[in-house]
């Protein structure tokens, strides 16, 4: 997008939101434009933008709902209303990218990637997806920050070929069926920026709204013009929000993962989190490997296995399979997803029970009961030295 085409398009939004009633502002923060209703309760001297804001969570404090609704059912109700103004509904993706350009399906729009990186067709039809993602950069901050998880659905709008005008008619779509699940507009700070991306066809400006319900970011709108090699470059409205997020604004629960977690178990949200996202990789039919997204299934066991080991995993593991295979159809069943999760973490606990004591090495695709029948009737272990060796699996 050229600096012209920026321009361009800033003053449409800018057009766009005052028609709606919205008001430009300047953050005194960080500079950066952004809208806001007249009558709102947020702080309008700085944008949503959680460094300007300082993270807090204002919205917790609004009214709640009289009922709550799960994540699955506000997927429905979205997916019911774009489908009546027009958008046709797209199945997910598998969370495994085997073809494309990352590991793992970070973002609905990537159900673009043949088109994009193969020479692929230009697409011409509008639709909405709800897209299980995984992003690893966010695996360092689930325990210390609210709000985060590895694991999430992007529920979205793509549009291949749009032009700025109906990018802004999506936008307005958007805003509909946000108020009508109760996240009015006036709890949200809308902020406008440019960012320069490349997605392995070369350079491009973006436009972003970025859309923050009461301090929390909740997704964004962005026009993107996509370079490619022997053609015009691609335009394609890309709106997204996360599925998890807005159900925590719209519930308005103290925390993030309370609707995210069997209402029966305790637990850190690290260990939550690292049971969501390997059922569904396993959900999805992904291996552990040494690399690529085997990699990732085998990172998150190993967290399983040095800090949790001895929790009640099994039926944690069974409890996301369930959730997960409401979005995207299963691979395997559940019973043998949970087995294949539950090698991988008892190969650490193995692995580490040898070291410590010296011992025979576990076999492949040996069970931690398994392998400690061995070392205790066939190695002559000493039970009491096992028992001991467990429990530093345990802290």
């Amino acid at each position: 997008m050229s600096e012209t085409t920026i321009v361009d398009t800033s003053k449409a939004v800018n057009e766009f939101m005052a028609e709606r009633g919205w008001q430009g502002r300047s953050c005194s923060s960080c500079d950066r434009t952004f809208f806001s209703k007249p009558s709102t309760k947020m702080d309008v001297s700085v944008c949503g933008w959680h460094k300007c804001d300082k993270g807090g969570y204002p919205f917790r404090t609004y009214t709640k709902r009289k009922k709550m609704l799960t994540p699955v059912q506000i997927s429905t109700r979205m997916s019911e209303y774009f489908r009546s103004v027009g958008f046709d509904l797209a199945p997910p993706r598998n969370i495994a990218n085997f073809e494309g350009q990352t590991d793992l399906v970070i973002a609905g729009v990537q159900m673009f990637d043949d088109v994009i990186h193969r020479n692929q067709k230009i697409r011409n039809d509008k639709v909405f997806v709800a897209q299980p993602c995984v992003r690893m950069q966010f695996q360092p901050h689930v325990e210390s920050q609210e709000g985060t998880s590895t694991s999430f659905v992007n529920v979205c709008t793509e549009k291949m070929g749009a032009e700025f005008a109906e990018h802004l008619r999506s936008v307005d779509h958007w805003c509909t069926i946000l108020s009508k699940l109760g996240l009015h507009m006036n709890d949200f700070i809308v902020v406008m920026r440019t960012s320069v991306n490349d997605w392995g066809t070369g350079k491009f400006s973006a436009l972003e709204l970025f859309f923050s319900y009461g301090g929390l970011e909740l997704g964004d709108a962005a026009y993107l013009l996509i370079p490619q090699a022997n053609r015009p470059a691609i335009p394609i409205s890309d709106i997204g929000f996360g599925l998890e997020r807005m159900a925590w604004a719209i519930n308005k629960t103290d925390s993030y993962f309370d609707v995210l977690m069997p209402w029966t178990a305790n637990g850190t949200r690290e260990m939550f989190d690292s049971c969501r996202t390997i059922a569904l990789l396993v959900l999805c039919g992904v291996q552990v490997a040494n690399k690529g997204s085997g990699l990732q299934f085998r990172r998150f066991a190993k967290v399983l296995s040095e800090k949790y080991y001895g929790s009640d995993v099994y039926s944690i593991l069974a409890y996301y399979f369930d959730y997960w295979a409401q979005f995207i159809k299963p691979s395997i069943n559940r019973e043998a997803a949970v087995q294949l999760a539950l090698l991988e973490i008892e190969r650490f606990v193995n692995l580490r029970v040898c070291e410590t004591l010296g011992l025979p090495p576990p076999r492949s695709s040996e069970t931690s009961q398994a392998y400690f029948d061995r070392l205790v009737y066939i190695c002559n272990a000493n039970i009491y030295e096992l028992r001991k060796a467990i429990q530093t699996c345990k802290t």
